[in-house]
């Protein structure tokens, strides 16, 4: 998986724009805000996967100098600020990268686009949303178009050896987990008449704020989740490991109840996990949130999707049984507002969509599948068909 961010940055914070023809073409080849779930799957996908574990390092761009290449961030600054200065890489893993900087006298993040799948902006128009319609602390975006966005520095978050990994996460953690993700979803519960995907309604700049997310609706979740695999079978076709696709899809198509009673849509993080979540502690437990980041995976869904991207690859970790903490997760959130009933009966349809897009992500994060990664991609294939199969039979 992709190393922490260090303490104090905010996460995966959407990153500049790239301009100068770098890649002149990306919003047209991204006009579906769909393909944006394609570009960040950054959950934990050896989780449901065999095969040892591997770490990804921050790869980079490199110049014949042998310095990591900054050149879209340099000029992303440019268009949008007078005094600028970059001050060193947090993270690069495709299809981003994200940069330590100083704008205008003030610290920042900037993350940009660097591969076909990216889509900052709706990551952009989801973070710019929480920030503006919830309590929960959110970096502020001060500019942002399709391929990047420049974002206000959060203190509060975890660095790697304080992070609990999955397994270890107390219960103590899971309520805060919980709660955080519960306040998120209260707060905009009656924003969204139908669910979709999210995508920025226009680009914006430190001197205009008045950018806004826009909601790409469907009739209902099930829709959704349809063209949310269907966009993952085109990728996966292109890389010949398609069938696991095609087997959520006729499964969609057959069973068009699956996801019925799930409840109406809110924002959705959908990657709320111990590195992308900082707390205030006393005596060592969590007490109040302090930081959330990376809204990559924001989509407008119903609270379930949200609850079961995080909660698989914490607690149950590609078990069918999960940690007991995963009871104090859902105290937690509880203690905030209600889940809908039935959430647990419809666990497995979650997991067939989300295994999907994780089967995507092995390939977009390792720039292919290759013989180290593919123990993974068949256990991820196998967990597929196997619950597909149950599915069927109830």
């Amino acid at each position: 998986m992709p190393p922490s961010p260090p303490s104090g940055h905010f996460g995966l914070v959407p990153g500049v724009p790239a301009r100068c023809g770098r890649r002149a073409s990306l919003g047209d080849r991204r006009a579906s805000a769909r393909r944006r779930f394609i570009t960040r799957e950054r959950a934990r996908i050896s989780v449901f996967s065999t095969g040892p574990e591997r770490q990804h390092r921050p790869a980079g761009r490199r110049t014949q100098r042998g310095e990591t290449m900054t050149q879209d961030v340099h000029d992303t600054l440019a268009s949008w600020f007078d005094s600028y200065a970059v001050e060193g890489r947090l993270h690069d893993v495709p299809p981003h990268a994200v940069h330590e900087v100083t704008v205008d006298g003030r610290r920042a993040v900037c993350k940009v686009a660097r591969g076909e799948t990216a889509d900052v902006g709706a990551e952009a128009a989801a973070m710019a949303h929480a920030d503006r319609h919830t309590d929960l602390p959110v970096p502020s975006v001060v500019a942002a178009d399709e391929d990047a966005f420049v974002a206000s520095w959060v203190d509060g978050l975890p660095d790697e050896d304080a992070a609990p990994d999955a397994g270890e996460v107390t219960d103590a953690y899971a309520r805060a987990l919980g709660r955080t993700l519960a306040r998120l979803h209260a707060a905009t519960a009656d924003a969204f008449p139908r669910p979709g995907f999210p995508r920025l309604g226009g680009a914006w700049g430190p001197d205009d704020s008045t950018g806004s997310l826009v909601v790409d609706a469907h009739e209902d979740w099930h829709a959704v989740a349809r063209d949310y695999v269907a966009e993952a079978r085109a990728y996966l076709a292109d890389i010949g490991r398609a069938d696991p696709a095609d087997e959520v899809l006729a499964l969609l198509d057959d069973r068009p109840d699956l996801f019925a009673g799930a409840g109406t849509p809110v924002l959705c993080h959908g990657n709320l996990l111990p590195d992308h979540v900082g707390f205030e502690r006393d005596a060592g437990d969590p007490v109040a949130v302090a930081a959330v980041i990376d809204f990559e995976h924001a989509l407008v869904a119903p609270a379930e999707y949200d609850l079961w991207r995080t909660a698989l690859p914490v607690f149950f970790r590609g078990s069918p049984t999960p940690d007991p903490a995963y009871e104090a997760f859902r105290e937690g959130y509880g203690s905030v507002r209600p889940l809908p009933h039935g959430v647990e009966r419809r666990r497995d349809a979650w997991v067939v969509v989300t295994l999907v897009s994780y089967l995507v992500a092995l390939d977009v994060q390792n720039r292919g599948i290759g013989p180290d990664e593919r123990p993974r991609a068949e256990g991820i294939a196998e967990k597929i068909s196997e619950t597909a199969a149950d599915l069927r039979s109830r």
